[in-house]
């Protein structure tokens, strides 16, 4: 979840190689990467030892007194070690550069495992790779360990559906294991990490895009090998791009940011509704959800429509009012989604000059906002928060079957809609494991902690969430009733088969 709303009775706290055969490695000689290595001025800039452990000092202290999941899955001393680890190899090299230091942060972060908690690269190097070509000219996806060329502007060679073979003479199966440790997760959801190699949202571009710029040496052009639909291997250059112009690719396929542009419904036969949101954003350009969701559930009740497809696969969570206002919509009853918001702490004096956070109030909460519990921490009152609210079903509520499809894109706010769902209505799952706490996650508010030496900056959510859910299995996501994952031959083939196996289950009489 990106926004947390606190009642206050003021103004709203808004708290993807498989199989690369011989032919093609020895073709990768011919796609070694092209001119001078593109070097980062700001990434390569050094930073001494006190000034890294100065950095270290306030990392471990600040997300070991904040982060409420720091020690959910991995223990607080092997996190300490891990910490120390950076500082010894600092020693060692008498320094390092501020690229090294970020990769390192971002390594022990993962092992936090919260997918929330993340390191960002300081502004000087965002601002870099939003100038400089160190992103691969076309979009691709991971499908069963292989990678397919999704999008292109048709100008560069490549075509939709060919597979990625190597990269600058290295395999892709080999950059996809180098960058998948540094991929964030929830728990023990690693499969999750899976959506995050190719593309991104969190971080800029993809896995391989956005670590490896830092991992291995890039020119202005990168050498491809690849297999295309006839199954000719073939090796061709290919000019990189900034990052503005990556994020530009997503227009060639209509791929939506913002929730307003995010929802989809579509009639299929007489009686099924499928629904997509791919996105709960709407924090960019909000709306109202309800203007957004009416209209469909109202054109259902009216129909006569006695079943639901939801499509919630491309959707990693976003914005609070929109999932909540989407479950209203799904819903018999009033429920609350969240049972419980706790933080560890209501002090973060010591650690004020690094935070920041859309609503800087929480810096300095109000402690009647909060219960303490025996185990020393803090939960919101249910009167102080939106998010403890119970949901009221909506007029056009949807009271038939329901089918939602997943994908291990499904994380935070997604999860969590779907896991309650799935607690207090007959809901089938039709498709891949999720991301995600079924149990519930640690996000809500999020932190921006600065490094003052790095200028390098990490986010420390603030609430832990306990979801309305019968049980759970800890460190879990979701696992589909009817596990029906994308195939190499059904991506090629345009085929959905996770949708086709949700319309024949309602199709049977």
């Amino acid at each position: 979840m990106k926004n947390l709303a606190l009642k206050i009775g003021l103004p709203i706290i808004t708290l993807l190689i498989g199989t690369a055969p011989a032919m093609a490695e020895e073709m990768a000689d011919d796609a070694q990467p092209a001119g001078t290595a593109l070097s980062s001025v700001f990434g390569e800039q050094r930073l001494s030892v006190a000034q890294i452990g100065r950095d270290i000092g306030i990392l471990k202290q600040a997300y070991a007194h904040i982060h409420p999941g720091y020690s959910r899955y991995t223990e607080a001393s092997t996190l300490d070690l891990a910490w120390n680890e950076i500082e010894n190899q600092a020693v060692d090299r008498g320094g390092m550069t501020i690229g090294e230091f970020y990769l390192k942060i971002q390594k022990v972060l993962t092992l936090i495992r919260c997918d929330h908690t993340k390191a960002n690269l300081p502004p000087s190097m965002r601002k870099e790779r939003t100038e400089k070509p160190y992103y691969l000219p076309f979009r691709w996806v991971w499908i069963n360990n292989r990678a397919f060329v999704s999008i292109t502007d048709g100008q560069i060679g490549l075509s939709k559906f060919d597979e990625i073979l190597t990269i600058d003479g290295k395999t892709i199966g080999s950059l996809v294991d180098e960058v998948k440790e540094y991929i964030p997760y929830d728990g023990v959801t690693e499969w999750s990490r899976n959506s995050g190699i190719s593309e991104s949202l969190e971080f800029m571009g993809g896995a391989v895009d956005h670590f490896g710029a830092l991992l291995w040496p890039i020119s202005a052009h990168a050498g491809i090998t690849y297999r295309s639909e006839d199954n000719q291997i073939r090796s061709i250059q290919v000019a990189r791009i900034n990052h503005k112009q990556w994020k530009q690719l997503a227009t060639l396929e209509n791929k939506a940011a913002n929730f307003k542009d995010a929802v989809s419904y579509q009639r299929i036969g007489k009686d099924i509704a499928l629904i997509r949101v791919d996105t709960f954003v709407n924090y960019r350009d909000p709306v109202d959800p309800r203007e957004i969701y009416e209209p469909i559930f109202r054109s259902i009740h009216d129909e006569g429509r006695t079943a639901v497809i939801l499509d919630l696969r491309d959707n990693g969570g976003g914005s609070t009012e929109a999932s909540h206002g989407l479950f209203s919509y799904l819903t018999t009853k009033p429920i609350r989604l969240k049972l419980d918001m706790f933080t560890t702490t209501l002090d973060f004096d010591e650690f004020r000059p690094y935070l920041s956070t859309w609503d800087e109030r929480m810096l300095d909460p109000w402690r009647i906002a909060f219960k303490k519990n025996a185990n020393g921490t803090y939960s919101l009152r249910h009167w102080f928060t939106d998010e403890l609210d119970k949901i009221e079903p909506e007029k056009h509520a949807f009271a038939g079957r329901i089918i939602a499809l997943t994908s291990q894109s499904n994380s935070s706010g997604s999860t969590d809609l779907l896991s309650v769902l799935r607690a207090t209505r007959d809901v089938t799952l039709v498709g891949e494991k999720t991301g995600g706490s079924e149990e519930g996650p640690t996000a809500g508010l999020l932190f921006t902690l600065t490094l003052p030496e790095s200028g390098i900056t990490t986010r420390i959510p603030v609430f832990q969430s306990t979801n309305n859910v019968r049980g759970f299995e800890r460190g879990m996501g979701l696992i589909p009733d009817i596990e029906v994952p994308m195939t190499v031959s059904a991506f090629r083939n345009a085929e959905d088969p996770a949708l086709e196996a949700a319309i024949s289950l309602l199709e049977i009489p």
